[in-house]
């Protein structure tokens, strides 16, 4: 079986195909996590507030694109979080037109809550690891999440997130 290899010039070859099945085994325990909270949120809700309950603030456009999704997509999204009580809606006091997504305090507490539960099942599956390994992994994630939170910073900052898609529910 022929391993996916990849790596910038100069540089050690990265296995691909080693980091994605790491990465899935991630993902997985997070995913389990938030699912046996049994809550009455869908996990495309609960991944938008947690996008914007980290960025404090965020348009409604900057949050389409975290998600990978039409500004229409990302507004009935919203639409049903906001229902819930989970997130409200307002003007941008820099224009007008700009409508800014602030989660409620509900939505806060949910987010903290979805966050402490899935970083105690990632310690459950990272436990498996040496602390020289866990040390490298969280180097890499450190700068994996800098990368990724630059794209996506809270609106009124002035900063503007490049074309690419934007991965931000960490």
């Amino acid at each position: 079986m022929e391993r996916d290899r990849t790596g910038a010039p100069g540089e050690g070859p990265l296995d691909v195909g080693c980091a994605e099945t790491g990465l899935a085994m991630l993902i997985e325990a997070s995913e389990r996590a938030v699912e046996e909270l049994g809550l009455s949120v869908p996990p495309a809700q609960i991944r938008a507030l947690l996008i914007i309950d980290r960025a404090g603030s965020l348009n409604l456009s900057r949050l389409a694109e975290a998600l990978g999704a039409s500004a229409s997509a990302a507004s009935r999204l919203c639409d049903r979080i906001q229902a819930a009580g989970l997130l409200t809606r307002d003007r941008a006091a820099a224009s007008r037109r700009e409508i800014v997504l602030f989660p409620t305090e509900s939505g806060r507490r949910l987010a903290q809550w979805v966050r402490r539960r899935r970083r105690a099942a990632l310690g459950d599956v990272l436990q498996a690891m040496s602390p020289d390994g866990r040390e490298a992994l969280a180097r890499g994630l450190r700068e994996l999440a800098a990368g990724a939170v630059a794209r996506v910073a809270p609106s009124g900052s002035g900063q503007r997130p490049p074309n690419g898609r934007a991965v931000t529910n960490l």
